[in-house]
């Protein structure tokens, strides 16, 4: 009988493991679609929200190996600091190349349930990538800072830039679809989304949710 077991928990995990891959596969083969797509529009606005979609596919694959990597299949459980760390590094080698932004990461080591990990990964994403977007204009140097850490019963996630900062009451650049979806992740995991200007300028942004 234990053998039976172990032979269909093995086949289990095999079966499991083709279907993330085929995820992966087809993963990529949107952002191909996408990516070409982008290229061959006339449509600058167009373009530029096939490439916004791109982005995102791509920040969903890399999520999804990390959260491969950093679960714990027993408990649920993943490591914030190598979830974290590891997935702010994918975003630097993606979109850091060629750009004179210095990067900081200082995230405490907790434990963290499997299900928070994908909104998790998604809001970093959008404030990394929008950081780059629109804080370090015409080639400007600068530094972007990931923190995590633990202050009782809930986590602090800040992402804090020194660019040219923001301006609250001017209309949002771009189209303000990234800020509804942090804002939209952030309840997904019972948090609260803010951003402001930093104390010695450049852009805050916090997310606060519980431990």
């Amino acid at each position: 009988m234990d053998l039976l077991v172990e032979l269909r928990f093995t086949e289990t995990e095999m079966a499991l493991a083709e279907a993330i891959h085929r995820a992966r596969n087809d993963l990529q083969a949107v952002v191909s679609m996408l990516r070409l797509q982008a290229r061959v529009d006339t449509n600058s606005a167009v373009r530029a929200a096939l490439q916004a979609a791109e982005i995102r596919v791509t920040a969903l694959a890399s999520l999804n190996t990390r959260l491969d990597a950093a679960a714990d299949g027993t408990n649920g459980i993943i490591d914030t600091a190598s979830f974290i760390r590891g997935l702010v590094l994918d975003l630097q080698a993606i979109h850091f190349e060629q750009r004179s932004i210095s990067l900081s990461i200082d995230v405490e080591s907790h434990g963290l349930i499997a299900i928070h990990g994908k909104p998790l990964g998604l809001i970093l994403n959008e404030l990394v990538v929008n950081a780059l977007k629109y804080a370090f204009p015409d080639g400007r140097r600068g530094i972007l800072s990931v923190s995590l850490r633990r202050h009782g019963n809930e986590y602090l996630l800040t992402v804090i830039d020194d660019g040219i900062g923001i301006d609250l009451t001017a209309p949002a650049k771009g189209t303000g679809l990234g800020t509804l979806l942090t804002r939209a992740l952030a309840i997904q995991i019972g948090g609260q989304f803010t951003i402001g200007p930093g104390d010695r300028g450049g852009t805050e942004c916090c997310l606060r949710w519980p431990a």
